[in-house]
């Protein structure tokens, strides 16, 4: 199953849900049409039961996604009221990603830049190619950066790391990205579908409800102190010892074989 929406193609292929930013001829530069089109996408795949974990990634050889269409700034972003919907739209894009209750990878090769950085860092997994290239060059544009961009990657690679990729605007290759915990494997870049497939089929065989209460929980635990639903995340955890996929995994291995989990 593929379908369009705009520059954005939504791609269900088995267990596997592809969101891929297709504008080639601009680096899969993000326009706030593409931007809208994500959570859309995001929430149809988190309502697929079939779909078990979700996959980003550019369209082409040469870029992830090479941060905001900028040549569209002039026509989106023409006073500061406009500019507050334009954030709050591209925001709203990135956090669908962040909040999808199903494991996420970002697929990177080549460019992920800015707002790329901002999906890449909304994923749970980050898998690159060996000619990925990560940059934020807000301070190259005189543009300030939105503060959940900068939360989330500060999680990921700690605040001094941070610092040093958010005030020189420099970039940063893919054994950089492995170094400072940016990414989680660098591959060659004629094995990284591959490699991403892989994996993402890995996660895909265990078990859905299992899957959704550790996100659950890894979200919660990310939320201010006095913000987290920990009663929620442990209902969610309830739900898998009574669910036929306990009965299940408890057979299989009894049984030595792979377990064929339902998500019920």
């Amino acid at each position: 199953m593929s379908e369009q929406q705009g520059s954005v193609v939504a791609q269900k292929d088995g267990a596997i849900g592809w969101v891929i930013f297709n504008h080639v001829e601009k680096h899969n530069a993000v326009s706030l049409d593409m931007s809208a089109a994500v959570p859309g996408i995001i929430a149809g795949f988190d309502a697929d039961p079939d779909v078990r974990v979700v996959v980003l990634k550019g369209a082409g050889e040469r870029s992830f996604i090479a941060g905001s269409n900028i040549s569209t700034f002039d026509a989106v972003r023409t006073d500061a009221a406009q500019n507050e919907k334009y954030q709050a739209l591209s925001q709203g894009s990135y956090d669908s990603v962040y909040h999808c209750g199903k494991p996420t990878i970002a697929m990177v090769r080549g460019y992920c830049i800015g707002g790329g950085m901002d999906y890449a860092a909304s994923c749970d997994i980050r898998i690159c190619a060996s000619d990925a290239v990560f940059a934020i060059p807000a301070v190259k544009l005189g543009l300030g950066y939105g503060y959940q961009g900068q939360i989330r990657l500060n999680r990921l690679i700690g605040s001094a790391q941070a610092r040093d990729l958010y005030f020189t605007g420099r970039r940063y290759d893919a054994q950089d990205a492995l170094r400072v915990g940016l990414v989680h494997e660098v591959v060659e870049p004629q094995a990284l579908e591959a490699r991403v497939r892989e994996y993402a089929q890995g996660i895909a065989a265990n078990a859905p409800l299992t899957l959704r209460a550790l996100k659950r929980v890894f979200l919660e635990l990310e939320r201010d102190p006095a913000a987290r639903d920990m009663d929620a995340a442990h209902a969610m955890i309830a739900a898998c010892y009574a669910s036929e996929d306990y009965q299940e995994g408890k057979a299989a291995f009894a049984e030595k074989r792979k377990p064929r989990f339902q998500g019920k």
